[in-house]
């Protein structure tokens, strides 16, 4: 990866950084792969889907209470995205974290890590019972601890997700279609209402 910086002591590795993230999903989706131990054609398919949306979400408009919110934190704190590159609902969530961090006047620091090298962490932040992601988990950026977790999706995309899952007649890729919709007519306001209702 480009940037060769140390990770903090509360990052566990491996970790990337929102550009490092972009840059790997843009390679595994050149050579046709995808991050984790599964390279099925659909998860492949999906990450190369993936990485237009990572090219193009970021841009959307934030909310100023929230960004507010952020460069007044109390004390410095440590995102860490639990995430996968063929992961739609990353692709839509994550560019939105990032944006936000860069806006947050150093007060946030943002890291991926994949699902599939921390499973231990994943098996901590679990959603339902499940391995869901993304899953944002704030800590402490000096003493790592943890301040609270988001995700994997807003409350309205999850309640849609359960009922498209639970229509047998509905193919993967409709349901992905679906979600995709969903994502861009909310242009990122969902995350951020919640959000802002977790740092409150």
């Amino acid at each position: 990866m480009s940037d060769s910086s140390p990770l903090p002591a509360t990052v566990p590795a491996p970790a990337y950084t929102y550009a490092q993230f972009r840059e790997l999903v843009g390679t595994l989706s050149d050579e046709g792969r995808t991050t984790g131990p599964d390279q099925n054609p659909g998860l492949v398919r999906y990450t190369k889907q993936n990485q237009h949306h990572l090219d193009n979400t970021y841009a959307m408009p934030l909310l100023p209470a929230l960004v507010q919110q952020l460069a007044h934190l109390p004390q410095p704190e440590l995102w860490l995205v639990l995430a996968e590159a063929w992961c739609g609902d990353t692709a839509h969530v994550l560019p939105i974290l990032a944006h936000l961090v860069d806006e947050s006047a150093g007060r946030v620091a943002l890291y991926v890590v994949l699902r599939s090298d921390h499973p231990d962490l994943m098996a901590a932040h679990q959603t339902n019972g499940g391995n869901s992601i993304p899953k944002l988990i704030r800590r402490d950026l000096a003493t790592g601890e943890t301040l609270g977790d988001w995700g994997p999706r807003p409350a309205e995309a999850q309640k849609l997700a359960k009922e498209l899952h639970a229509n047998k007649d509905l193919h993967t890729n409709e349901i992905v279609k679906t979600m995709n919709e969903w994502y861009t007519t909310s242009n990122g306001q969902a995350v951020q209402q919640e959000l802002l209702a977790l740092l409150g």
